[in-house]
């Protein structure tokens, strides 16, 4: 019998961690943590309220003139450890982000590795930080200059869909600004960041400079408004970003939203169709399709429509539905049972406003009725204007429409009040660089080319938020600039 590689790892305790404090218990109550494939509990997750954020945020400004005075260099060598020892843990935090979330472990073994390189990247920029001679020749009698410098106590509101992922976005480009931090991660994904700043404190970073509030929205609101919070970091849906600009406008706070969207995939007919139709098939379930960039629209070129869709229909078939632990699972769970039943609200409604056709799914896996699963489910001959057409579903639907030709396209793609991302499959490369000007979104991705990568800028437009993540423009979303003239 082959030995379960995963016989000696456990969930940690996941309590709240506030400077040199471990607390087992918060005022904000506690969450029964679900396993999303089964339904079994795991675990009781305390929760944050107003007094732990208080004291998190105490610690984090505490903390925050000793990280700021650290030689850069230095900063820089702690978090190059502490990337080193989460990719060292990889399979540990695969299987925790699988235990946390239901996400396949085969997709989430790669998150370990980009978390070091997001990291590194962002770390490598410590002592690299420099500020500017804006003086001229004709400033004969000042001497004009700037100064990067940290924001300060920085909130860090992470979603739940990829909990090492929403990490590596943040913490590597503030750290090595020289900021501190208090993490919130939601009630049901709390064990990614606890773990990590485990081996954070391992690495060398001191206690204060990375602090976590588990909590829901009593915690949220007590963060973002607290006085001592400089800047807001936050990952998640439109409705709650609003909520958060309307909370922190009366104290003129800047933040960083990284949202939803309704990502468009124009698929033309000279389109190289293998890898078009495995793209177009796989990449808007990747974790069970509740990924904000994912793309999930697929508009295709009238005269190849017929061919495409049988065969995008045949490649979502062939996907493989069952257990997140299995390492040959590729579809798993969604993230809880009210968002499968939410799922299967909107896929219904659909069906009853005749939203398009249900092609394929639209409701439970036979066999895995104790979890949180939802069918691959596929529309076609979607209404641009439909509420499927519109709506970010955040889960395994996909839906397809058609154009006749690029203008109606571009109408199509940019319709929608996101602005993500947009990806295109076409050989006619003229063509498609014209389109980049056209698509109103933050990324576009041409034949498949990856997203979200470490020293690229990543971040929306309308409703899907404003900053960007990644690369230098990423970094400097941690830095304000401060003048110093002499006369």
């Amino acid at each position: 019998m082959t030995a379960d590689p995963h016989a000696g790892f456990a969930l940690p305790k996941a309590g709240l961690i506030i400077g040199e404090k471990f607390l087992e218990a918060g005022s904000g109550g506690t969450h029964v943590h679900v396993f999303p494939a089964t339904g079994e509990e795991q675990a009781a997750i305390p929760l944050a309220g107003a007094s732990e954020v208080d004291a998190a945020v105490a610690a984090a400004k505490k903390a925050g003139p000793m990280w700021k005075a650290m030689k850069p260099s230095e900063r820089r060598d702690r978090l190059f450890r502490l990337a080193d020892l989460v990719e060292a843990h990889g399979e540990e935090f695969a299987w925790i982000g699988t235990r946390e979330v239901g996400s396949p472990i085969s997709g989430v073994r790669v998150i370990p590795g980009k978390f070091a390189a997001w990291t590194k990247y962002a770390a490598g920029w410590a002592d690299k930080l420099e500020g500017r001679v804006v003086s001229t020749y004709q400033d004969d009698t000042v001497f004009d200059y700037t100064v990067p410098e940290p924001w300060g106590v920085i909130a860090m509101i992470i979603t739940w869909n990829g909990p090492l992922m929403g990490l590596a976005m943040k913490i590597g480009p503030a750290l090595a600004a020289g900021n501190t931090v208090v993490i919130k991660p939601p009630e049901f994904t709390p064990f990614t960041a606890f773990r990590m700043i485990q081996l954070a404190h391992e690495a060398g970073i001191p206690p204060g400079v990375i602090n976590l509030v588990t909590g829901g929205p009593e915690a949220g609101s007590a963060l973002v408004t607290h006085p001592d919070v400089a800047k807001i970091a936050f990952t998640g849906g439109t409705h709650t970003a609003k909520a958060i600009a309307s909370a922190i406008a009366p104290h003129m706070k800047p933040a960083i939203f990284e949202l939803g969207g309704k990502s468009a995939n124009l698929v033309f007919a000279d389109a190289d169709m293998e890898l078009a139709v495995r793209h177009s098939a796989r990449t808007p379930l990747f974790l069970a399709g509740q990924g904000c960039v994912l793309p999930t629209r697929v508009l295709v070129e009238e005269s190849c429509a017929a061919e495409f869709t049988e065969r995008m229909l045949a490649e979502v078939r062939s996907i493989r539905i069952g257990d997140p632990l299995d390492s040959a699972t590729e579809l798993g769970p969604v993230v809880n049972t009210a968002a499968q039943a939410r799922l299967l609200g909107i896929i219904d409604g659909a069906k009853q406003r005749g939203d398009g056709h249900l092609a394929l799914g639209g409701g439970i896996p036979q066999g895995f009725e104790a979890g949180s699963y939802v069918e691959p489910t596929v529309f076609t001959g979607v209404g641009a204007q439909s509420s499927l057409g519109q709506a970010e579903c955040f889960g395994p639907v996909v839906s397809v429409l058609t154009f006749k030709n690029v203008e109606e396209a571009v109408q199509i793609a940019n319709c929608t009040p996101f602005g993500l991302g947009a990806f295109v499959h076409s050989t006619n490369l003229p063509r498609t660089l014209r389109l980049v000007h056209q698509l109103d979104a933050g990324t576009i991705q041409i034949n498949g080319a990856p997203t979200a990568r470490e020293n690229a800028p990543f971040g929306g437009q309308g409703m899907s938020g404003y900053g960007r993540e990644g690369g230098y423009d990423g970094l400097a979303e941690f830095i304000r600039v401060k003048n110093v003239a002499i006369g």
